[in-house]
């Protein structure tokens, strides 16, 4: 894992627990942020959509620098290592299995059913977008949630200094 992320002669250090854990939350509040977005605005708002667009390149700059300091995840290393990559991904897929558990639940109030006519209208069309905002959140955490939970749980390492 990388202790510091360097863009151009910008450098951001990552040797403390706690500014990673900072990071991994800015990331994923940036995220839900803008899969609610993506699917409360209005189409034909053009504010909206460029709204969602500057905080999707946000989020893709973002999950750029999330990998570059988590490190490749299909790199070799030592045994231990391998063991910590291994434990992120069964951690990491386990998750996702409810996520995808969640969406084909929520997917009842797609179709007619006895409980959405009695709901307002507002709760009824946010109940009927909600499999697409699990399976859009699913997706994302699908790419990020490995490396998130390495990034979480790694102690603070040394600084190093050059």
């Amino acid at each position: 894992m990388k202790t510091e992320y360097a863009v151009g002669n910008i450098r951001i250090h990552f040797e403390s627990r706690a500014r990673r854990r900072w990071f991994v939350a800015l990331l994923y509040a940036l995220l839900a942020v803008c899969d609610v977005a993506g699917f409360t605005t209005n189409a034909k708002d053009t504010a909206s959509a460029w709204i969602i667009s500057a905080g999707l390149i946000l989020v893709v700059g973002l999950v750029i620098m999330f990998t570059g300091v988590a490190g490749d995840m299909r790199s070799r290393g030592d045994e231990r290592e391998m063991h910590r990559r291994d434990h992120a991904h069964y951690l990491a897929y386990r998750f996702i299995t409810y996520c995808f558990i969640a969406a084909l639940f929520a997917s009842y109030f797609r179709g007619p059913n006895p409980i959405t006519p009695l709901l307002p209208v507002v709760l009824r069309e946010f109940l009927r977008q909600s499999p697409n905002i699990i399976l859009a959140a699913t997706a994302i955490v699908y790419i990020t949630l490995p490396q998130a939970i390495l990034l979480w749980t790694e102690p603070d390492m040394e600084e190093v200094r050059s």
